[in-house]
């Protein structure tokens, strides 16, 4: 039979712990976070969804690709000043999933001059 590890400064066994429940994904909708992100990342999106921060981006962003049709990311970035360049690139992929835009041909951006993707409002469809 196996001896019970004693605990340093009690001469009683040990009570064992009970094993730590597994962690648990937090469904978060509408949010953007990534699968290996830490729980604080998840939470933070959801804040920043609930808060109405997400969705007023997302109306920032769309409002900037009209103005640019067939925009890179930089050069819609510089027609939005509201927000960096980071946060307009974070939007553009939530607005084509949610088919408010859509992703075009690479083209050369005049801010970045290298190859870059184009984005173009849906009603656009037919002028790239």
């Amino acid at each position: 039979m196996a001896q019970e590890q004693l605990h340093l400064f009690v001469k009683t066994p040990a009570v064992p712990l009970p094993a730590p429940d597994p962690p648990q994904s937090i469904p978060v909708p509408g949010a953007r976070s990534g699968r290996s992100d830490p729980v604080s990342s998840v939470l933070a999106a959801e804040e920043f969804a609930k808060s109405g921060n997400l969705a007023k981006h997302q109306a920032i962003v769309l409002a900037g690709i009209q103005k640019t049709p067939g925009g890179t990311g930089a050069e819609i970035a510089e027609a939005v000043p509201e927000l960096t360049e980071l946060q307009t690139l974070r939007r553009l992929s939530e607005l084509a999933d949610a088919g408010l835009i859509r992703r075009g041909e690479l083209r050369c951006c005049r801010i970045k001059g290298r190859r870059c993707i184009s984005w173009w409002p849906m009603e656009a469809e037919g002028r790239e």
